[in-house]
This record gives C-alpha cells, structure tokens and sequence, in this order.
C-alpha cells in the first residue's frame, strides 16, 4: 500500500486525534517488525502493537543480555541478524533527540529504509493528549518514561491552540527553547554540549536571578507560545535560585513544560525546591552514574528523595552508551554555501535557540562561541535588552530566526561520531581558549 509517512506525522503534530488505521495497515504489509530500543517506549508501542494483531520479530537494544525478551519478544543486539530490508520497519523507539538522527542515518547506511520514528508513533497511538487539553508534566513524564516530551510538536500545537490569540503579524511559535543559567559544573564531561569544562575560569559563573527574571518576561512577551523550556547549565542545581526562576516561569501561561536537567550528583538543597508547585515543571535526572563516585551515587540517591518529598514530577534516564562527539569551534574556512547547509541540515532540536544573560543565540555552539569569548557576530543572536516596542522585538526576532545561515555555522561541521558517554577530561576545542 502507498503511506506517505511524512504526512501521517504532520498530522500528529496538529494534536487532533489521529486514526491509526493506516499507519497499522501500513506496518502489516512488513514480514519484519522491529522496535529499536526496548525500554519503556518499545515496550508501550509493542504492546500497542499486539493489541492490533501486529507481530513483532525482534527488539533491538544495547541491553539485549540483561532485558532478555519484552512480550515475550526476544531482545537482540543491533544488527545481530541482516533482514531482507525491503520486507523490514523497523520502529526507532530511542526518544533521544541528540543521537536520534545519528542512530537513524546508522540503520539506513546498513540498507534499511523503511523506518518508522516511534515518538511520533506514539503521540498518534498511545499519548491520550488532545487539543483542548491543559498540560500537565506528571502526566507525560512519570509514565515509566514511556515519553520524553522535549521536543513534543504535539505539546507545542496544543499550547498553541489554547493560546489562539496572536500578538500581531506572523505568529512566533516554537516547539522548544533552552534558557542558560549558568556556566558552572561539577562534572567535566570532554564531550559535554554546552562546552563546560573548556570555560575560562573568569567566564564561570550564575546568571543573576534578576536578569534572568527579566529575560524570562521579555521573552515570553516576545513569543506567541512555547511547547517545552529547558532551564540549564553547567549543572543546573548550582545556582541558588532555582525555586525562584521555576516560580517565575509558573508565571507565564504561553508555555507547555518547563524541564530543569541535572546530572543528579550535585547536593540539592531543601530551599532550591520550596514553592515549586506548577504542575507543567520537571525535574529531569540525567544518567550519570557509570562516572560518579560512591559518594555521589549517595548525593544522587538523596536528590531523588528530596524531589519526591516536595511532590515535583521528576524523570530519571536510564543508561545512555554512547554520546555523539563535539566538534571543535574552530573556525573553519568555509563560504556562506556551507554556512546556509549547515544551518538547513542541522539536526538539533527544531529551532534550539538559548537564552542567556539577554541575549537569545542559535544553538548551543553560538552560546558557547560568545559567552566564552571565542567569536562575537552580532547577526547570531537577538539582544532583549534593546530598547525598542514588543512589536519591533518580534519583528527583529523574525529576521533574526529566519536568517539563510549563521556565522556560527562556520565553526560547526556534521559529527556522528559515537563516543562513550560522559567521558571525564577537558577537550582542545580552539587554540583560542585561554586568551581572555
């Protein structure tokens, strides 16, 4: 049968109820059913599956000796067995978007092509979300962690619904953004995304509560919606006002979720989660115990407890392998062609604009281009602070996201390198570093 995948997603995003008819139909027609990635996500969408009569061949799992089978599917290794790849799907259930477009180019180069992204499966046949809804965190993030709505298009378009009156000229909706509130950490992960341990110790700091207070207002003025903030660092329980910013996030109404990653092993304190009680805020504890000490493990424990305590969503990963490798921030000799590539194949989350210290940059790299004072483009990042109307702010925002490159994008380069997570020790990223 001819299933146009692409627009089945599109139709998940809307937020409507979807009839997943065509899209069982459509994995029937297969002689080899496999879910890639047999945790809690696999395991709801095999689940779904079998309701529907659909057989499922194999998992797919790095964790395939412990896991064993899931419904009574055997869980193998990747690529254990070669399957006949135009009688396989294979369902990319891993919802991690920094690997997934790496995981999913590694099943392709292997012949297989037909591939189904399972979160977005998932929106469609087992989230009970709909437009009209309000969103609640302990709804998405405390089911086993069958769903990790960081990036949700689904979440986005149904705070966007109900926040259907617009602020004038062309909507400003975005799926998800980051907000930068320090750049301190207790770890020093040599592949870390924001670039942490190469910080020079003058640029180590938190971002005061009061202008991060004032970013938070601008900015939510400035936008039309927001489907899920991701409140980081460095490490973001380092800063000693996180009751407060969670509180003054609380205060907007044009936004989905509001997550506060952290890596777990640094001491929470009792304060940093009083008067936290919106039910859109969660607490997400990374993986990172295969690196800690005995007495982090302890720190770790204790932090979980303590969230629980207080009555806060919270998520705990599981055992993440490998991380995708940086690349360095040299600036490379390149030309606005390979500028406007890059930004049009970049496979960060859509539109991953970070906000620190009054300004709004293009990515994780821009942020960590700037704030360590490797390179300054004024055209990569959009100044709140600037005395002008919201409507002009909206507007200079417009020209600023819909820029055909930034220069950022000329000390970037496509990585899908896999390396093992978390490794500890400081990485030569420019020869730069160190100047200032």
């Amino acid at each position: 049968m001819m299933f146009n995948i692409q627009s089945f997603y599109e139709e998940c995003y809307t937020g409507k109820k979807v009839d997943c008819s065509q899209v069982f139909n459509y994995i029937r027609q297969f002689q080899n059913v496999i879910i890639r990635g047999a945790a809690a996500q696999g395991a709801a969408l095999g689940k779904r599956l079998l309701e529907e009569q659909i057989s499922v061949t194999v998992y797919w799992d790095v964790r395939a000796k412990e896991l064993g089978r899931i419904h009574g599917v055997p869980v193998e290794l990747p690529f254990t067995r070669k399957f006949k790849c135009d009688e396989t799907i294979i369902i990319h259930a891993i919802p991690n978007h920094v690997i997934m477009e790496r995981l999913i180019s590694e099943m392709r180069e292997q012949g297989y092509s037909n591939i189904i992204r399972g979160d977005i499966l998932y929106s469609a046949c087992v989230c009970s979300y709909q437009l009209g809804d309000k969103l609640q965190a302990n709804r998405c993030w405390q089911n086993q962690g069958e769903c990790r709505s960081v990036v949700c298009q689904k979440a986005n378009s149904i705070i966007k619904n109900y926040m259907h009156k617009g602020k004038g000229g062309d909507r400003i909706d975005l799926t998800y953004c980051c907000f930068i509130i320090n750049s301190l950490c207790n770890l020093s992960c040599r592949d870390c995304v924001q670039y942490m341990p190469n910080y020079p110790i003058n640029r180590r700091y938190n971002v005061p509560f009061e202008v991060i207070s004032r970013d938070i207002d601008r900015f939510f003025d400035m936008v039309d919606s927001v489907g899920t903030v991701s409140v980081m660092g460095g490490e973001t329980f380092m800063h000693p006002d996180i009751a407060k910013i969670a509180c003054k996030f609380a205060e907007k109404e044009n936004l989905g979720f509001v997550s506060f990653p952290t890596n777990g092993l640094y001491p929470i304190k009792p304060e940093q989660l009083e008067g936290i009680e919106d039910p859109r805020i969660i607490i997400a504890f990374g993986y990172y115990l295969h690196v800690a000490t005995e007495r982090q493990k302890e720190i770790y424990q204790k932090n979980v407890e303590l969230v629980k305590k207080h009555g806060i969503t919270y998520t705990e990963s599981l055992s993440l392998p490998s991380w995708v490798e940086t690349c360095t921030l040299e600036k490379r000799d390149v030309d606005e062609v390979y500028m406007t590539e890059m930004k049009q194949g970049c496979n960060l989350p859509a539109r991953n604009l970070q906000v620190k210290n009054g300004k709004v940059h293009t990515c994780d790299k821009g942020v960590a281009l700037y704030n360590m004072g490797i390179a300054d483009y004024p055209t990569d990042y959009l100044d709140l602070t600037q005395n002008i109307s919201n409507p002009e702010l909206r507007n200079a925002f417009r020209k600023f996201d819909n820029r055909d490159f930034y220069y950022s994008c000329g000390h970037c380069e496509h990585v899908a390198t896999s390396v093992e997570s978390a490794i500890q020790g400081r990485k030569a990223i420019t020869s730069r570093i160190g100047e200032n």
